[in-house]
């Protein structure tokens, strides 16, 4: 047998009508040209990092990455996948390579294990030690999304042993060949790689296998022997990256606040420009702190430093991490006017990341520059890859092939949800990718006290890792106890040392703090005033502080809609009633924006008008993803910073209000809760300086639940969303409180609920406080632990395949997927919860109305309209015992083939669920949202 015509046989992308078969070496030699034109994409810094990690040269190893990246594939020379195509099996034998059949048919494993098999004889003989072969071939083998586990390598061994003779000489000629084209020679030694070096290649690997896949950029059926196959490997690969695009470093010299802002810093900008100024020693990854009170431009301070930081130390790119959906929507277009003034004719990339992006008007129109026949398959579907528009122009962007879900880290900017990060520290399919995507950015971490123990938890594992990656953060927070902020410190690495008071910025380097200052801010009181909790008296004392714009933030759904109803009736205001009533046109002004995000449709409900002209709004979570969106929107339009502000208006809202929203209310009512969220709450009170109405113009914080014996339980449930003790150490600190002063109350109450033990409670709370405090130290160290178990804490553990460790990978858990099992072992704790789509019954069909306009099938292939149609209708929902029920239901068929509504169950409008206590039932209300009934 001729090993190379052999190996020539060998096939890596069987053949169709419309693409001839792509031999092995041929797609071997793409990735590799993929993985070097990458690197040599990268700023000088990344490529920095490659040639630490192999302590060679930066062109060799640079060089070696590629190799690395290129043997991905070498499972793919075995029996077993070569016997998978008959066309091509036959191709096979005929070159004289043979196998066992009875052992194929009874023992299938995938071609990932068998590269894991072989490179760790193969790569001992490249210079690497036997434990650093393991690991790399460990890391190589999970290019489609895990590790090979301990049971199938033992699998695959029983197909190695069995090997015919021949498939070895096959597979050295692949390597040699490979190796030929790159211009390497075996090295050693090289040095064992750390936990970041090995996830800097399998992550590499894996994109680079992405691209090389594609037929657009590397058509099938070329032939590797052929003169000058890896320049032009090489020269595609550079035009498939110029297509998507890839980012490029941007460099254009420091430049002044003033410069990327239209407006002058205020003090806590300057001093967070000032401090950079001054440390001069950065030559290494920065953990940046800014602790301030809401509404002083935490933000734009944030922007830039990544600047600065990005100029100093070469970073490739921004990831801005918000604790919501809706403020990620909130912050997107601030971060895109910020890049649009630091592209300076250049183009620059930017996603928004969160799983309901694409009901986002701003995003949308980003992406409408790309080309749209290709965008559904970027989007919507499994397969097959977007170019981008012509980006020569500059400016900002969104690439339809970075707005796929696995894809969207690796842009060059990026604004989303804490948890698209998170997911890069907890096992889910391909978690390296978004890792590896962070890798050597600015990451903002906004909004940092707002988060469980243990998402909390998987934030330290994620600290761990951007500094290992040689990232730099910003860390964000108006209200963070001292032991949280401790504890995200000693996660970076940084000795905890004695910081000036608040509020403060910070910059920590090499675990040391190189420097801290106070920034001073002017102080205001707020008045504090007991409230009704009850919903009709709370209504009443609402309309009585009008007019003005007022806010009411309370703490669960179902209480909000029942405000929202005592606040009176009136008629139903769709978007064209409301702009009728306000007197704006549809297609003037800001307005006019809003008009045509919704596609000129005015037909979903958006609030009411009372007989005395009063707006009133509802604003929560179960909402169907299309309203709440648009929800969003007009409350933003309403009562934010800039648009027309109406003369009498109440905005009802849950905590979605709470967090990074730029809301202004004259006054503001609050259900009372945890000290930090209600300073958070108290962010949305005269929050832009503006003509208040008369009766508003001092800042009034009206707060239900301090008067009278502190029960937070029965109708209110408030102890089934805050623990018990919190919301009692609230209480107590507040009780007698005519103000609260703003910024200096802030960290004393701060550390006086949280720092309060039960004996600090009096007599008659004592063992109530006690026995909550109890239940909350359990929690946190339950969560915390959970944490631990499920996360990378340890970097060490990238590869480990302990059984806590590796529980998602178990499951084979996808980013986006839905197992009932694992539903509280993501990102966030709490109830389990299911995603649904409401839809009415109307005779044997089905529609997302109930007159059945819009009529929806569940079997076939749907179209992206359809698709598309149905995740806008979206709601996730936690009320026992639906999730339960629901999650062993399987999605429709026609859902089940969508990248986009796999994870979807169908609801039907006015189903009731049994439970031992009765039933709920599920309504949809247009004004309400969904609506929870006994059954």
């Amino acid at each position: 047998m001729d090993p190379k015509r052999a190996a020539l046989a060998l096939w890596a992308k069987s053949g169709d009508p419309f693409h001839p078969f792509h031999p092995l070496l041929a797609h071997m030699l793409d990735t590799a040209a993929v993985a070097l034109a990458v690197l040599e994409e990268e700023p000088a810094r990344t490529r920095r990092f490659y040639a630490e990690d192999w302590e060679l040269e930066e062109e060799k190893a640079l060089r070696l990455t590629a190799f690395l990246a290129g043997l991905h594939d070498l499972g793919k020379a075995s029996p077993v996948f070569q016997a998978a195509w008959p066309e091509g099996a036959e191709r096979v034998r005929q070159a004289g390579l043979t196998w066992n059949e009875e052992l194929i048919r009874e023992s299938w494993v995938a071609h990932g294990v068998f590269t894991d098999l072989y490179l760790r004889e193969v790569l001992r003989e490249w210079g690497f030690s036997k434990e650093a072969a393991c690991l790399l071939a460990q890391a190589l083998g999970a290019h489609h999304g895990f590790p090979a586990a301990e049971g199938e390598r033992a699998s695959g061994r029983r197909h190695v042993r069995s090997e015919p003779q021949g498939w070895r000489e096959a597979r050295t000629y692949l390597v040699e060949a490979l190796a030929k084209a790159l211009g390497l020679e075996p090295l050693s030694p090289l040095p064992d790689p750390s936990p970041e070096a090995l996830l800097r290649v399998m992550a590499l690997a894996s994109f680079a296998d992405w691209i090389a896949s594609d037929p657009t950029f590397f058509p099938y059926g070329r032939d590797p022997e052929a003169l000058g196959y890896w320049e032009e490997a090489l020269e595609k690969a550079r035009e498939a990256l110029k297509s998507l695009p890839w980012p490029k470093p941007l460099s254009k010299g420091e430049r002044t606040f003033r410069d990327l802002f239209p407006f002058a810093p205020n003090p806590l900008q300057e001093g967070v420009s000032s401090l950079l100024d001054r440390v001069q020693e950065i030559r290494e990854p920065t953990l940046l702190l800014v602790e301030a009170p809401m509404g002083l431009g935490k933000t734009e301070a944030a922007l830039y430093a990544y600047h600065r930081l990005q100029e100093r130390l070469g970073h490739r790119g921004l990831y801005v991490a918000l604790p919501t959906q809706a403020t990620a929507n909130g912050l997107f277009p601030r971060v895109r006017a910020f890049l649009e003034r630091l592209a300076a004719g250049e183009f620059l990339e930017l996603q928004l990341q969160h799983g309901a992006a694409l009901l986002n008007p701003e995003y949308e129109k980003l992406l409408e520059q790309s080309k749209p026949a290709q965008v559904y398959d970027a989007r919507y579907s499994e397969k097959g890859l977007a170019t981008a528009q012509d980006a020569e122009e500059g400016g900002v962007g969104a690439s339809a092939w970075f707005s796929a879900r696995k894809r969207a880290m690796l842009a060059g900017h990026g604004v989303g949800t804490l948890d698209q990060a998170l997911l890069g520290v907890l096992r889910v399919k391909h978690h390296f990718i978004r890792l590896w995507g962070l890798m050597n950015r600015v990451v903002v971490l906004d909004e940092v006290h707002a988060y469980d123990t243990y998402t909390s938890g998987l934030l330290v594992a994620l600290l761990r890792w951007l500094k290992a990656l040689g990232s730099s953060v910003v860390l964000m927070t108006a209200t963070l106890p001292s032991a949280k902020r401790e504890e995200l410190l000693r996660a970076w690495g940084a000795q905890v040392e004695r910081l000036p008071s608040y509020p403060r910025v910070a910059a920590f380097a090499g675990g040391k703090l190189l420097e801290a200052k106070h920034v001073p801010q002017k102080s205001r009181q707020v008045r504090l005033q007991a409230a009704p909790v009850e919903p009709d008296s709370l209504a009443k004392t609402l309309l009585e502080r009008l007019p003005g714009a007022l806010g009411a933030v309370v703490n669960t759904v179902d209480r909000a809609q029942t405000l929202y109803q005592a606040l009176g009736e009136g008629e139903r205001l769709t978007l064209e009633g409301l702009l009728e009533a306000l007197g704006h046109p549809a297609s003037e002004g800001p307005w006019g924006e809003l008009w045509k995000a919704r596609g000129g449709k005015g037909d979903f409900v958006v609030g009411k008008r009372l007989k005395n002209g009063t707006l009133v709004f509802l604003l929560h979570a179960r909402f169907p993803a299309e309203e709440r969106a648009l929800r969003e929107m007009v409350a933003l339009s309403l009562f934010g910073k800039g648009g027309p502000r109406p003369e009498r208006a109440v905005l009802v809202a849950t905590q979605v209000a709470e967090q990074s929203l730029d809301l202004d209310f004259d006054l503001l009512y609050s259900d009372l809760a945890p000290i930090d969220l209600l300073f958070q709450r108290l962010g949305r009170l005269h929050r832009h300086v503006r003509v208040r109405p008369e009766g508003h113009g001092e800042p009034l914080l009206l707060v239900g639940g301090l008067q009278g014996k502190p029960e937070f339980g029965g109708e209110l449930r408030w102890d089934k969303v805050y623990e018990d003790y919190l919301l009692l150490s609230t209480w107590l600190s507040l009780q007698g409180r005519k103000a609260l002063g703003m910024p200096g109350d802030l960290e004393a109450l701060l550390e006086e609920v949280y720092g309060r033990t039960p004996v600090g409670f009096p007599e008659d709370l004592r063992e109530r406080a006690q026995e909550s405090y109890r239940r909350l130290q359990q929690r946190w160290e339950g969560e915390a632990k959970t944490a631990e178990n499920l996360s990378l804490m340890d970097l060490k553990a990238l590869l480990s395949d302990t059984e806590a460790s590796a529980l998602a990978a178990d499951f084979k858990l996808d980013d986006d997927a839905e197992d009932k099992r694992t539903q509280r072992f993501l990102t966030r704790l709490g109830e389990p919860s299911v995603p649904v789509v409401p839809l009415y019954r109307v005779g044997e069909s089905w529609a997302l109305d109930p007159e059945g306009k819009r009529p929806v099938r569940l079997k076939g292939e749907l179209s992206k309209e359809e698709a598309v149609a149905l995740w806008s209708r979206a709601v996730r929902l936690s009320r026992y015992p639906i999730p339960q029920v629901l999650l062993r239901e399987d999605p429709p068929a026609a859902w089940r083939r969508s990248g986009l509504l796999r994870g979807l169950r169908l609801l039907e409008v006015g189903r009731v669920f049994a439970h031992e206590g009765g039933g709920v039932r599920v309504e949809l209300d247009p004004e309400l949202g969904v609506v929870y009934g006994s059954g």
